[in-house]
């Protein structure tokens, strides 16, 4: 059972994402509901705190559609004050370990939480500095050491992202405030979608906090951070 989910993994590098569920299990597993991969906003998981799987199947299955906006922060003290008031908490700090495997189309990662639990996620999407509609299939696991090293050896590793995220949450928005090893201190609003809401209606959630916590334009940036680390090399 373990060789046959494995083998759907590693031959996502040739795109059957499409066509077969992404599952990681440690044990057999029988009549088990597939995962369903769904368009949405804003690909990164929504899903910051770790879970376990064996009580939440249903984390495996399905996520909800939300609207994404990066920007770099320069005053990360005047930034997490506002996002302190305005959610009224002190936030919750998460480490995160995300490793960007080679891929044929779209992006893989493992994203570890450095307590014996990660998800594994696939998704596309454009690099603009708006609303970003993309496609992802995720999976929670319980080894994220163990998959890392199978994933390492099957399609190689394209880069390491590691951060410690602040998470506030403030209405429907989840606000992070993260400090990424090797770029500096960045901010990202993930609006989670309502069933009625529109996507101008999550944008407009998205801009109007960005107007309070003092975030501009000029600010914003694209891509993932694994693109900009990529890049930071290169011009080095």
């Amino acid at each position: 059972m373990w060789f046959s989910h494995q083998t759907v993994l590693i031959c996502g590098q040739f795109g059957v994402f499409y066509r077969f569920p992404l599952r990681v299990v440690r044990c057999t597993q029988t009549g088990a509901a597939p995962p369903r991969t769904r368009e949405c906003l804003a690909v990164k998981s929504t899903e910051d705190t770790p879970t376990d799987s064996s009580k939440h199947p249903e984390n495996s299955r399905a996520m909800p559609s939300n609207v994404e906006i990066k920007a770099k922060v320069s005053d990360v003290t005047k930034f997490a004050e506002k996002a302190a008031q305005l959610s009224q908490s002190e936030g919750t700090i998460i480490r995160q370990h995300d490793t960007f495997f080679n891929c044929s189309q779209g992006r893989l990662k493992l994203r570890d939480f450095m307590n014996e639990s990660g998800q594994l996620i696939f998704y596309e999407r454009p690099d603009t500095d708006g609303p970003k509609l993309s496609r992802y299939s995720i999976s929670p696991t319980s080894d994220p050491t163990g998959l890392r090293a199978v994933l390492s050896d099957a399609l190689g590793v394209k880069g390491e992202v590691k951060k410690e995220r602040r998470l506030f949450l403030i209405g429907q928005t989840r606000v992070h405030l993260d400090a990424v090893e090797g770029l500096g201190s960045y901010m990202e609003l993930e609006v989670v979608m309502r069933p009625e809401q529109t996507v101008e209606e999550g944008q407009q959630v998205a801009e109007d906090l960005m107007e309070k916590l003092g975030v501009s334009k000029e600010s914003l940036v694209t891509g993932a951070y694994m693109d900009l680390l990529l890049k930071g090399q290169k011009e080095t």
